[in-house]
């Protein structure tokens, strides 16, 4: 029977094999009881990766819920900012076109006119808001702003109120035009009938924010404004008493339209409310999926440090015979 033997010049390479071996081994087992996660899933799972694709799989989808979750609080508190921005400057506004109207001064009324597109324009700016490229108000149409520039909006109200040259006039003309199918939500509208889609935040649940510039709080608000903005319009020109009389109607219209505001708010708190729980209830579950995960990888720390300091003992010998090894090579080479 033949035999095939290994001679001394291929021992080298064996115990530089071995050497490869059990650093490799050495770095696996460090990384072990460093992360107490073991290095090979497939021998701690006896090969039945069943349980822990499961959850890969669910954690994977609380990371895709999280992302929108969090992109929807976004969403709901510029929603918030922007509505209370309005808010404050209409409510503030009213009371100044109450006290304008009820002293029918000339100045003061040009004062306040001067005051309302002020308002008119920041309101205006709140509702083309973008969040992470996303028109706030504009219902499906994101990439849209929800409404037109005031020069352009009162513009597009100055025709619709053509021959109007009392407060009364004005005030149905422009009512009108902020109704119509063919006004507001035709031409300065430039966002989607169709609210925002809503958006998944937890499994089986969505959250739905679709107030949009068309939404009747919003277009009267905007129609109150517009109203104070042309009480120095010709049509009213040099006539005080006429202009007292649209910034009294002004006024009172911000007024009345101050609950609608509120609850047009509150039904986005509503909503903010209830991404909040889903958030919470998603990192509850991630963290009890993660510490299920971790416990089915984890390792045996005694096993593992036991297995630690035998590679180490057996690297070391290895050190010693390659370096006995090395000496007698070295010897023979003299001779």
């Amino acid at each position: 029977m033949n035999t095939i033997s290994l001679g001394a010049g291929a021992q080298p390479f064996i115990l530089q094999r071995q050497n490869a071996q059990l650093k490799t081994t050495l770095q696996q087992l460090s990384a072990e009881i460093s992360s107490g996660v073991t290095s090979d899933p497939g021998k701690t799972l006896s090969g039945n990766f069943n349980p822990l694709g499961g959850i890969v799989q669910s954690l994977g989808a609380l990371g895709a819920y999280k992302t929108a979750a969090d992109m929807a609080g976004t969403v709901a508190a510029a929603q918030q900012t922007a509505l209370g921005a309005i808010d404050s400057s209409a409510s503030e506004l009213a009371t100044g076109l109450l006290t304008a109207s009820s002293g029918a001064q000339p100045v003061q009324l040009q004062i306040i006119a001067q005051q309302s597109r002020a308002a008119l324009s920041n309101a205006i700016a709140q509702l083309n808001t973008r969040v992470a490229g996303r028109s706030l108000f504009s219902g499906t149409a994101t990439d849209q702003p929800a409404v037109s520039p005031m020069d352009d909006l009162l513009s597009q109200i100055q025709t619709a109120t053509a021959g109007q040259t009392t407060a009364s006039g004005l005030e149905a003309a422009v009512r009108a035009w902020f109704q119509s199918a063919s006004g507001y939500a035709a031409t300065a509208y430039h966002g989607s009938a169709d609210p925002a889609s809503p958006i998944p935040v937890a499994q089986g649940e969505t959250a739905t924010l679709g107030a949009t510039a068309l939404n009747p709080a919003i277009a009267d608000t905007l129609a109150g404004l517009a109203l104070g903005a042309m009480i120095d319009s010709p049509a009213l020109q040099g006539n005080a008493s006429e202009q007292a009389r649209l910034a009294a109607s002004a006024g009172q219209s911000l007024l009345s339209g101050a609950d609608a505001r509120t609850a047009l708010s509150a039904g986005i708190g509503v909503v903010q409310a209830q991404i909040s729980a889903a958030r919470t209830r998603n990192a509850a579950e991630s963290s009890s999926l993660q510490q299920a995960q971790s416990t089915m990888l984890a390792t045996d720390p005694y096993a593992t440090a036991t297995q630690l300091q035998q590679t180490q003992t057996q690297l070391q010998t290895l050190y010693a015979l390659t370096a006995q090894i090395a000496s007698l090579s070295l010897s023979n080479y003299l001779k």
